[in-house]
């Protein structure tokens, strides 16, 4: 557990964390308070945890940013531990509130973690305990939080996008958004990410966060706009179809008519192992 405060939350080992407490429901003493907290004699760790992506409130961190301010100790920290990617435009809007104080850990980095100390211990009851808290969390986060979208691009005048040079203006920065020919539900400006396959690299080939989404019908067939948040990641080699469809619920994705599929965060990750 050491390894999770110096490593990921890159706090000192000597601030002598004795005491942990974890609080009931979302009231106490009749304030919203912070789902777990962990302090020693000069540090204060406070924790607020979502097993959903996209969920954060920023009126709820200022309200746990303004507890532990008041809180005597010298050194205080605001850990807001989500399934989100730590880099995404959505959750950097959150950590600024205060960058000295909030702090933001991905789900799947504790795991990471958790699993390194589980395998290195002696302790048989407690590694099981461990084992069980892990296979919890993968299946209740992993394996049902929605990371993002898989859509299958349209060439040609219609779409107005062209195989010879999207790619190219992807990595030029000339494409701000993408527009839909319906709202895609998952795409709704939290953090996740639209991953563009391919049809004729047989290939995923693009991925970015998406900041919003409106309907604006900016172009007849294609009502619904996705704005970017930043420039999109073009991968020097597309994910190819067979690692896809390795991915149990992708194993027609290159067959079947969908011009769309959801992404859970475990699959999402299965796929960037396929991704240089």
């Amino acid at each position: 557990m050491k390894s999770v405060f110096e490593k990921e939350l890159n706090l000192s080992g000597e601030l002598n964390l004795s005491e942990f407490e974890v609080l009931k429901g979302n009231a106490y003493d009749g304030e919203e308070t912070v789902d777990a907290i962990v302090y020693g004699k000069t540090c204060r760790i406070a924790f607020e945890t979502k097993i959903k992506s996209g969920t954060l409130r920023k009126e709820q961190i200022e309200k746990h940013l303004k507890s532990s301010c008041a809180s005597p100790e010298s050194h205080k920290r605001l850990v807001l531990l989500t399934p989100d990617d730590s880099k995404s435009e959505y959750v950097k809007q959150f950590v600024e509130v205060n960058k000295e104080v909030i702090l933001h850990l991905e789900w799947r980095r504790l795991l990471k973690r958790l699993d390194e100390w589980r395998k290195s211990t002696t302790n048989g009851v407690l590694t099981e305990l461990v084992k069980q808290f892990l296979d919890s969390i993968r299946e209740r986060i992993f394996s049902q939080d929605i990371a993002g979208i898989v859509a299958k691009v349209t060439f040609g005048e219609k779409s107005g996008v062209n195989n010879d040079n999207y790619l190219d203006e992807m990595r030029a920065g000339k494409w701000t958004r993408w527009n839909t020919p319906k709202q895609y539900k998952y795409l709704d400006g939290t953090g996740r990410k639209l991953l563009l396959y391919d049809k004729v690299r047989k290939g995923i080939t693009v991925e970015v966060e998406i900041d919003k989404v409106e309907h604006t019908n900016a172009e007849e067939h294609y009502p619904w706009t996705n704005t970017f948040a930043g420039r999109p990641t073009v991968f020097e080699r597309s994910i190819p179809i067979e690692h896809i469809e390795a991915i149990e619920r992708f194993k027609t994705f290159g067959r079947n008519r969908g011009a769309f599929q959801k992404l859970t965060q475990e699959e999402y990750r299965s796929l960037l192992e396929g991704a240089t």
